[in-house]
Formats: structure tokens, sequence, C-alpha cells
């Protein structure tokens, strides 16, 4: 039995401009934060309408959206209720709170980089088991391209992306991928703003052969060292630009440690 929300729940009355969007957005939040469960029924939209201090219409819309996103489904004569988001509508939510601004938070990319360690290396370690000529062919071509785009940010940045989506191509495993894609755009802001390291692109050419050397030559620990090390290297220049001492010279982890 799915159950019913009765006792209000922490929200802000939203501003003027936007404001069914406002109102979605800290529905979605707290869907997200746990603080909704999967399951739950909302509030009719006169009691919702209530707690947010707007009129049912902005209700209406907001809880549309939501719909849409696949956070909730409406039952005809029950009431609206949070669900579970697919695959694809999950890859959508990721992508809207993965805010480049929110990157000059410590925690923010703490944890992007957890999440990239723990997708990335097991890749590489398969990469170097499951690699067939044609996935060595793409990461040795993306590594060329980094070293020809070497004076071009931009296109550094593209062929720099394009060579970790080619190691998790090469894991043969779909769910790499999908845990990786998501992250994406983060990613490619935050090898924007490590640019400014005068030492990443050298660094990150060194790093970047010596993962695609043991994936040719498939040894899996070294490969997942590589990663490891270049992932690490990479949050500490990071850190360093967006002047976060406490990352830039924090410990390695155990996890990066032992790969």
């Amino acid at each position: 039995m799915p159950s019913c929300m009765t006792a209000p729940f922490d929200v802000s009355p939203p501003s003027r401009a936007g404001l069914f969007a406002q109102v979605a957005s800290q529905l979605e939040d707290l869907i997200l934060a746990g603080k909704i469960e999967v399951g739950t029924k909302l509030p009719p939209e006169g009691v919702l309408a209530g707690q947010f201090a707007v009129s049912r219409p902005v209700i209406r819309e907001a809880l549309a959206q939501l719909r849409e996103r696949g956070l909730t489904e409406t039952v005809n004569g029950s009431g609206t209720y949070v669900r579970r988001p697919d695959g694809e509508h999950l890859t959508e939510v990721m992508l809207r709170h993965l805010h480049f601004g929110s990157l000059a938070a410590p925690e923010v990319v703490e944890s992007l980089y957890e999440a990239r360690i723990a997708v990335e290396v097991m890749a590489a370690r398969l990469a170097a088991s499951r690699a067939v000529e044609a996935d060595i062919r793409q990461i040795e071509d993306r590594l060329e391209e980094m070293e020809r785009a070497a004076d071009d940010p931009a296109a550094w940045i593209a062929a720099d992306m394009g060579f970790h989506m080619a190691v998790v191509g090469a894991s043969h495993n779909p769910f790499l991928g999908a845990f990786l894609t998501p992250m994406t755009r983060s990613i490619e802001q935050s090898m924007s703003e490590s640019w400014r390291d005068p030492g990443a692109v050298r660094s990150g050419l060194l790093a970047h052969g010596a993962i695609c050397t043991a994936i040719v030559n498939h040894r899996e620990q070294e490969a997942a060292q590589a990663m490891v090390q270049h992932l690490q290297d990479s949050k500490a220049r990071l850190a360093s630009a967006l002047v976060l001492p406490g990352l830039a010279h924090g410990a390695a982890s155990a996890m990066g440690a032992r790969p």
C-alpha cells in the first residue's frame, strides 16, 4: 500500500518569476533526497497551494512538470503519487542537478571524483581485459587528437572526454556508460577550469598515454592504477584552480590507493 503524505514538509514560497518551475524544482529536490519516498501520495492541489503560498493552477503546472520528468504519476480518482524514474528520465534529472556553479563547493568536487573513480577505474580494468582491435583504435585515435589539440582548449576537452568514453566503451559493460554519461557535462566543465593550470596538458598527455599503453597490453591492474592516478591528479588540479586547498592537498582515498 502506498503511503499518503499528510504532514507539511519544509518548503519555501517561490518568487513571482517562474512560479511553477520553482515549485516543481523544490518538489523534485525533496523526492531525490528521499524526503518524499517513492509510492507516497502527494497532498491535494489545494493543500500544496497553501504550503507553497501559490495558486492551484501553479501547483497543477508544477505537477505536470514532475509527471513529464517521470517523478510522479496521477491515478484518476485517487491522486498523484511519487514514482521511481526510469533510466532516461533519471539521466535528465542528474543533468539538471549537476550545475557548474556548484563545482565551487568542495563536497561537490569530492562527490564528482568519487563517482568517476567508481566508474572509470573499473572501466579501465575491464577495457584492459576485453578491448578488441576496434576499441583500441578508438582509444588511440582520441589520444592522438589530444596531442594535436594541446593548444586548443575546446578541441582538447572534446578529445579528452572522447578518450574516457572510449575506455568505457571498451569495457563492454553498457551500465558503466549509463553511469558516466550524465556526468559528462560536469566533467567537461571541470576540464575547462583545470585548463588554467599550465601543467595540466603535459600531465594529462602522460596520464592518458599510460592508461592507453596498459589497455593495449591488456594489463588490468596497471590500467586501473593509471586511471586512479590520473583522476587524483585531475581532482587536485581542479581544486587548485577553484582555490579549494583542502581537496588540492588531500590524501588519496582508500579506494584510490588500492584499485
